[in-house]
Parts: C-alpha cells; sequence; structure tokens
C-alpha cells in the first residue's frame, strides 16, 4: 500500500462516497474504486461494503481507518518539521465555549513565543473534537468534558452553570434578584443539542431536581453557545450556561444570571490530545504554555 490509497480511503470514508471522494483529491471515480480494491485486494479484507443504496465501513475498514489518518499525520510531521521552510502547524480543536472564552487568549499569548507557528482552528461540539484528537485529525483540543478514549484529560480551567434569563419587565417584576429554581425552570427553554458539556452538565442537574426535558417548556434546541446567548438575550427563553459564557452580557445589563444556589457545582474545561510520538513539537509547546498558565491560575 501506499500514501495515495490510505489518502483516497480516508477520503472516501469521511465522504461517505467514491464521487465525492474523487471530487475532493482531483482524481476519477475509477481511480479512487482502483485504490480502494487494491488495499482490500493485499489486506485481504473487505473494507467497504456498498450498493446502491448503501455505504457503510466494515470493522476491518475501521480500523484501517485509524491507522492510515495516523500514518498520513507522521508524514505531514515528517515533512513540517524536517523540511526548511520554518512553518510549522498546529491543529486545534475546540468547544464553544472554551473556545470562545479561553482560547482567543491562550493562542494570542503563544503566538508571541511561537511567531513560527501557523494555527488552524476548528470549532464543534465537545464530542466531536474529542474524536477528532483521538483519530489524530486534531493534535490538541479544549473541551467541557471527558469520555472514555485513548486520550490525556487534563483540567485547564473551572465554571459553573447559572440559569441565564431575559433582562425585561417580566424577569425583573417576576423574580427580582433570586428566583426558584424549580419554578424558573418552567419558563420556556433554550437548550444545548445533546453532544456539549454544557448540555451534559445541565442533564446532570435537572437529575437532581428530578426533572428531565420532557419537564422543560423546550421552544429550541440550539448546538452554537453564543447563537444560545442572543435568544435568550432577544427573550425567547431562559437557559442554562456556562457562567463564563454570558458574564460579560450580564454585566452590561442584557441578561439577567441567577446562580444555582445549592446545586451549584464546578464545572472543569479539559486540554485533550494523545501522547506519544505522532504529536508535532508544536502541539508539544502549546501543551506546556496552557499547563503553565493553567498552574498560575490565569485560565
Amino acid at each position: 500500500m501506499d500514501f495515495r490509497q490510505l489518502e483516497a480511503f480516508i477520503a472516501t470514508v469521511d465522504h461517505q462516497s467514491f464521487s465525492a471522494a474523487a471530487e475532493a483529491l482531483y482524481l476519477s471515480q475509477p481511480t479512487i474504486s482502483s485504490y480502494i480494491h487494491s488495499l482490500e485486494r493485499e489486506l485481504n479484507t473487505q473494507l467497504i461494503r456498498r450498493t446502491t443504496k448503501k455505504f457503510e465501513v466494515t470493522v476491518n475498514g475501521q480500523q484501517l481507518y485509524e491507522y492510515a489518518v495516523a500514518l498520513l499525520r507522521l508524514q505531514q510531521k515528517a515533512i513540517t518539521e524536517l523540511s526548511n521552510t520554518g512553518v510549522k502547524e498546529l491543529h486545534i480543536g475546540t468547544s464553544s465555549v472554551p473556545g470562545q472564552c479561553i482560547l482567543p487568549r491562550v493562542l494570542a499569548g503563544y503566538r508571541r513565543e511561537a511567531p513560527e507557528v501557523s494555527a488552524f482552528v476548528t470549532h464543534s461540539d465537545s464530542l466531536d473534537i474529542i474524536q477528532q484528537v483521538e483519530n489524530g485529525t486534531l493534535d490538541v483540543g479544549l473541551v467541557g468534558m471527558k469520555t472514555d478514549c485513548n486520550c490525556v484529560f487534563e483540567s485547564i480551567a473551572t465554571d459553573e452553570l447559572v440559569i441565564a434569563a431575559p433582562n425585561n419587565a417580566y424577569f425583573r417584576e417576576k423574580y427580582g434578584d433570586n428566583a426558584d429554581l424549580k419554578e424558573l425552570l418552567k419558563e420556556p427553554f433554550v437548550m444545548r443539542t445533546e453532544q456539549s458539556g454544557t448540555q451534559f452538565e445541565a442533564e446532570q442537574l435537572l437529575q437532581k431536581l428530578g426533572l428531565s426535558e420532557k419537564d422543560l417548556q423546550i421552544v429550541a434546541k440550539v448546538n452554537d453557545a453564543h447563537a444560545l446567548q442572543n435568544y435568550v438575550i432577544q427573550g425567547l427563553g431562559i437557559s442554562l450556561v456556562s457562567h463564563r459564557m454570558v458574564k460579560a452580557e450580564a454585566q452590561r445589563g442584557k441578561l439577567l444570571v441567577y446562580p444555582l444556589g445549592e446545586y451549584a457545582r464546578k464545572r472543569n474545561f479539559y486540554l485533550v490530545f494523545q501522547e506519544g510520538p505522532y504529536l508535532p513539537k508544536a502541539a508539544i509547546a502549546f501543551i506546556r504554555y496552557i499547563r503553565d498558565l493553567s498552574q498560575k491560575k490565569e485560565l
């Protein structure tokens, strides 16, 4: 097998289509098919089951995909670190809250220390970022939850959930500065999507209160923390949110923030990465930099 075959295989799995992979790699579809067939013959196993209606990666295909991603990352690492261009790349993934409240300042400081590094930032939900770090697509991630996977999770900062409500006459008159938590949760509710760290923490809180989603008056589900904050500001409903995320808007008078009282608890933001020989020098330096900021309580 060679890198062209592996690149074609990765693109086919990523796009779930031979034709889309061919378009992405500027190759013909027969060429992509030929590369996949060659891999299957060499490995003596089926990698992709394909019919006119179904595309499915086999168990062996999924295992090869993980190896292939790692091999291509190692190839790119060698090219980047051994070439004379002096350009270094750092691929960072971040979920919504750390992406807006932590990473910009961290990355600006890191770039002052390592101006030769070009950072490529991916924004997604926590689970997706963790998966991309695990399969080698990303060097490091900043996320709001931990999972059981082959990655290292290091807590770098803390936060807590609060209830954010529109700063309008209705909420000011009915609840004032304090509110009964269960009564407040009867209001129209804007929820984060299921794969976010914030939503995971929100579900834990609801369980403690003996509530579930069906007990809430959910008016919208949103996959972006900043968009959710704007929906609350516009009066769509209340939401359980990161205090870091809404603190500035609350200080500007655009939101009311209600603490969770006896149900409040700290949540962690994590630096996630894979230890091993595939980690680029730029990523290692970034990890050391963010660890130092965390130890100094500057995050």
